[in-house]
């Protein structure tokens, strides 16, 4: 009875050894993990001109021109690098890469 008792120990106790994980990566924690970066965009919200940069927003003063040729007014004006006029709602955004699209806010 000693020897079978001896043995149930020895069989829970090699389980316990497998179950470790032996992995060489080192798992981050998920506050430590890099974040998606979000890209820079210029944000068209109560009739002004907002730069979003590195999550820090700045309200633009001076027109900008993207580097496709877009240029970007103060005021919401979009003329495109071959002479096209669009001006942005309340709420739209245009990126670094002349994407116009829609805030979620």
């Amino acid at each position: 009875m000693k020897k079978v008792f001896l043995a149930m120990i020895a069989v829970a106790l090699s389980f316990g050894a497998f179950a470790q994980d032996t992995t060489k990566n080192p798992t981050t924690p998920p506050t430590q993990q890099p974040q998606q970066q979000k890209k820079d965009m210029y944000v068209f919200k109560k009739d002004k001109m907002w730069l979003v940069k590195s999550g820090t927003v700045t309200e633009m003063t001076d027109s900008t021109t993207l580097s496709n040729g877009t240029v970007i007014k103060p005021n919401g004006e979009i003329i495109t690098k071959d002479g096209q006029t669009q001006v942005l709602k309340d709420g739209q955004y245009i990126d670094v890469d002349g994407k116009i699209g829609d805030t979620t806010e």
